[in-house]
């Protein structure tokens, strides 16, 4: 019975490739390069003429690189073993190593980590003297090849055993890099830490690809740039965002046919980012479409990897999953459709039913159309004085602002600018009121949010982390948010002033609970602590925050545990305690 299924299931999968590739176009082997074939050539010639062995060393690795482009890795691994031989011979290491670099590269372009571990080990002994750019590059290949190795478990969220390797190898990349100030290092370590983080669905991917994208920009490297972009268009994908990831794809598509040039795995992962964005999107018949295109490209891959790293059965395997993946797909949207008929029949008869309901109800409605025109006529009212409060606070900002800019002493500037930030914080909370529409209560995780951006900016410190740990339902009455919000911009703007600055991973933490009456806040920075040189206890802002603490009735303490904590506790009054929601 079970080889009765095997030779069904392989029939289908053969009749469902079969018509697949009667509709999608063969994928074709990338031709050569003609200005690098041309540019080897010339040195094969030179090296010839003048008899230099080590010339043709690199004639021999030139057409190795040119191949690999092609994707013909048989013959690019030949050129690189026979410049291997030259090199090894003279004892010019720093060559022995930048080849194995090369071998290791085309094995994790077919997915075999283990060969790809080895060359990159070899690479990494032959280059220890070396310059900083080569023991960048043989890091960032073990650090590649430990990926490919773990590329599966880091998808499925599951510890591989080398998983810390892994990341030993990319932090001691990324550490050399960014000492050496080498910017195509930094970019590609940047890339690698955005594409593991990628895999766990952790949102430093974002922060990892952006940086990497703003280095190639600044060295030029537009084939990169392009490369990078997809790769964050594939993050957005990952947090199940197609909106963001569309005009990303775009871009990317964009920068890749200026270029005028065909890279097979770019190619393919345009196809395979463009496949989950139709699928999320739920556009079954484009998705069908990139799922044929994307078996075009593994079958293109299959012919390529003559090594046997990448086994035939297992992408026909994944193929025949796809398939099923799309018919089942295909029957849920069909079974979709049916069932949106069957609702608007049942909502036709159910109009009938409701009409004679809408009629008895006629009266009712004349009866409620003057209560609701008073109703609109305070609201407008309502709404009428927020708007004003809120142009007034704008105003007296503006007016803060210009005074500032006007200010020769700095101390009475730094006041000045102080007190508009409070000034903003009111003016927040007026617009969380108005924009709401809810004029006695503020939800308190939206309010801090904005407050935290809102004073990072000012301070131009976009990289600081921020953990915010606040009930979403959580919601505190409008005296009571205004006091704990100019407590929290006072202690933000604090640890922006001295805790911050100079500082090579700022980060900031604020956690706030509500439990039955009790209310706790507690806000930490991984500065340098509290003392007397860094923030004076008795400047104004401390006075303030110790004014709204006692206006609430609470106690505070402040610390020094890696950084400077605040920690505050105060009752609700029983009034107040309704706005929790359950």
């Amino acid at each position: 019975m079970k080889t009765y299924r095997n030779k069904s299931a392989f029939l289908l999968l053969f009749f469902l490739i079969r018509t697949s590739t009667s509709n999608a176009q063969p994928y074709q082997s990338l031709p050569l390069q003609p200005d690098k074939l041309r540019y080897a050539r010339e040195i094969e010639q030179e090296a010839i003429t003048k008899k230099d062995t080590l010339l043709m060393a690199e004639a021999y690795y030139l057409y190795g690189k040119v191949y690999v482009a092609a994707r013909d890795y048989l013959k690019g691994k030949n050129y690189f073993v026979k410049s291997l031989r030259i090199v090894e011979q003279q004892r010019k290491f720093d060559k022995v190593s930048r080849i194995y670099t090369r071998l290791s590269k085309l094995e994790i372009d077919q997915s075999n980590g283990a060969k790809a571990l080895e060359y990159g080990r070899l690479a990494l002994a032959y280059v220890r003297n070396g310059s900083k750019r080569q023991i960048i590059s043989a890091y960032q290949v073990i650090g590649n090849a430990y990926v490919v190795i773990c590329r599966d478990s880091l998808a499925n969220n599951r510890k591989h055993p080398l998983q810390d390797s892994l990341f030993y190898y990319c932090k001691l990349n990324e550490r050399i890099a960014y000492e050496s100030k080498d910017t195509l290092g930094i970019a590609a370590v940047s890339s690698t830490f955005g594409e593991l983080y990628r895999y766990q669905r952790n949102v430093k991917a974002f922060q990892y690809y952006r940086t990497a994208l703003a280095q190639y920009k600044a060295i030029g490297h537009t084939h990169n740039q392009a490369k990078t972009v997809q790769e964050l268009a594939l993050t957005y994908l990952r947090f199940n965002q197609p909106d963001e990831a569309f005009p990303l794809l775009q871009e990317a598509e964009r920068m890749y046919k200026a270029l005028n040039i065909r890279e097979f795995y770019t190619e393919k992962s345009f196809a395979e980012a463009c496949l989950q964005y139709y699928q999320q999107k739920k556009d079954w018949e484009k998705a069908f479409e990139q799922a044929q295109l994307v078996r075009t490209y593994e079958q293109g891959q299959m012919i390529a990897d003559r090594d046997g790293a990448v086994s035939r059965l297992s992408v026909e395997y994944d193929i025949e999953k796809k398939e099923a993946q799309l018919k089942s797909q295909h029957r849920e949207l069909a079974l979709s459709k049916e069932n949106q008929q069957t609702q608007q029949r049942f909502l036709m008869v159910l109009s009938t039913l409701l009409l004679g309901t809408v009629i008895a109800s006629g009266a009712f409605y004349r009866l409620s159309r003057k209560n609701r025109r008073l109703s609109l006529h305070n609201a407008a009212l309502v709404q009428e004085q927020n708007h004003r409060v809120k142009n007034n606070l704008q105003l007296v900002s503006s007016l803060l602002s210009l005074q500032s800019n006007r200010l020769s002493d700095e101390s009475a500037r730094n006041a000045v600018e102080d007190s508009q930030r409070r000034i903003e914080v009111m003016s927040l909370l007026q617009r969380k009121l108005y924009d709401d529409e809810n004029l006695a209560a503020v939800n308190l995780a939206d309010f801090i949010r904005e407050l935290i951006k809102m004073g990072l900016q000012t301070f131009e410190l976009d990289q600081v982390e921020v953990t915010c740990q606040i009930p979403p339902a959580l919601t505190l009455p409008a005296d009571y948010i205004m006091r704990v919000g100019l407590i929290v911009n006072e202690l933000i703007t604090n640890a922006c002033k001295y805790a911050f600055p100079e500082h090579p991973c700022p980060a900031l933490r604020i956690e706030a609970s509500l439990d039955k009456t009790t209310f706790r806040l507690e806000v930490a920075d991984n500065g340098k602590g509290l003392d007397e040189s860094s923030l004076p206890l008795k400047s104004f802002g401390m006075r303030l925050i110790q004014m709204q603490v006692e206006q609430l009735y609470g106690t505070y303490r402040i610390g020094n545990k890696g950084g400077m904590t605040f920690d505050m506790v105060f009752n609700l009054l029983p009034t107040a305690t309704k706005w929790k929601k359950i």
